[in-house]
């Protein structure tokens, strides 16, 4: 391709794409890591009856759909979403997408680390609490006993080693700093 056909082809995107992100709803905004210097911003576009396509935005970076695949894959509806922490900040979403039990994430910037750290789960019941560590973050979900183990408590768990989250099963919680997940329900022009 020629370069005169290439500039109009790679402005018409980057118009495209801007417009996208114009008409998208912004419904939190966290700021994360231990030094505040990092930001995380949840948005929603597409609205069909009581679902959205939603979207996250790292340090205003472009949005990008919550999970990877065709857009239903991250329409949601009866989302809830939160920043939690003090000194230590992690943004966690939960909500029923194309599966049959709740998914939903939690984010970290992990500053010692100089890294996001990302957790997928997918269960039967919302995450209740999530640990801080400067290996990685957890989160801890109740096993309602209908999994495959009859442990307490189902934890995911940021590897950083592999780069990414493993699930496990204990009678125990995590031995780290622990933060309790408050319910918070996703309302149009909600902001944290």
């Amino acid at each position: 391709m020629k370069l005169a056909a290439l500039i109009p082809s790679v402005g018409i995107g980057l118009f495209c794409a801007s417009q996208a992100a114009i008409g998208m709803e912004a419904i939190t905004h966290c700021t994360l890591g231990s030094d505040g210097r990092h930001t995380l911003a949840l948005l929603r576009d597409h609205p069909i009856d009581s679902t959205a396509v939603y979207y996250l935005s790292k340090d205003g970076a472009t949005p990008v759909r919550l999970y990877p695949g065709d857009e239903d894959q991250s329409r949601g509806d009866e989302v809830q979403a939160t920043c939690v922490g003090s000194r230590e900040r992690a943004f966690v979403l939960s909500g029923e997408f194309a599966s049959d039990f709740l998914q939903g994430i939690a984010v970290r910037f992990n500053t010692m680390a100089n890294r996001w750290e990302r957790i997928d789960f997918a269960e039967r019941t919302r995450p209740a609490s999530v640990y801080f560590g400067s290996n990685g973050l957890a989160v801890l979900i109740p096993n309602t006993g209908r999994n495959e183990s009859p442990e307490r408590y189902i934890i995911y768990r940021y590897d950083a080693r592999a780069g990414r989250a493993e699930q496990t099963y204990s009678n125990r919680p995590p031995k780290l700093r622990a933060t309790r997940i408050p319910e918070y329900k996703v309302q149009p022009g909600n902001k944290q």
